[in-house]
């Protein structure tokens, strides 16, 4: 064991069948209660780049309601949960500005975040594929509903 290790510990890297790897942070010791953010990278559409999906979970695995909303979305993106984007997309008018008029083709899932440690909240983040451009859309679900969503200028 390296020395680094000895004093802050090891990440750990676990495989989820649907989802793939995930690694966490340096985890020191065996304390089931403490929490730790896990990293992971999903591929939604072999044409865009890869999403960055953080979560938190304990010193074994990301918690369990977080995997199973990322599973949820990665199974079900094109079919629920793109649709329920757009229709919100469009009732705030989001849609209605030049940069985001086109965003199911111009824009991409880059990230998703575990908001809240043991509920099921979530942001996601989708940003456009002109890295040269800044503009973003932010979407929060509590509860698998989509309950804020902003344009990020």
């Amino acid at each position: 064991m390296a020395l680094i290790d000895l004093i802050f510990g090891k990440k750990k890297t676990i495989k989820h069948p649907t989802l793939g790897v995930f690694q966490s942070e340096r985890i020191k010791g065996n304390n089931q209660t403490k929490h730790y953010t896990w990293y992971g990278k999903l591929n939604l559409d072999n044409k865009a780049p890869e999403t960055t999906v953080i979560l938190e979970g304990n010193n074994a695995s990301p918690f369990t309601n977080h995997l199973n909303f990322i599973s949820q979305l990665k199974e079900h993106w094109f079919s629920k949960y793109l649709p329920e984007i757009d229709k919100k997309i469009t009732e705030k008018g989001i849609d209605k500005s030049e940069e985001y008029a086109n965003w199911k083709k111009t824009f991409y899932l880059s990230a998703i975040y575990a908001a809240n440690d043991k509920s099921p909240e979530f942001e996601l983040t989708l940003d456009p594929l002109d890295k040269q451009k800044i503009n973003s859309i932010g979407i929060v679900f509590k509860n698998n509903i989509i309950s804020e969503i902003e344009k990020y200028d």
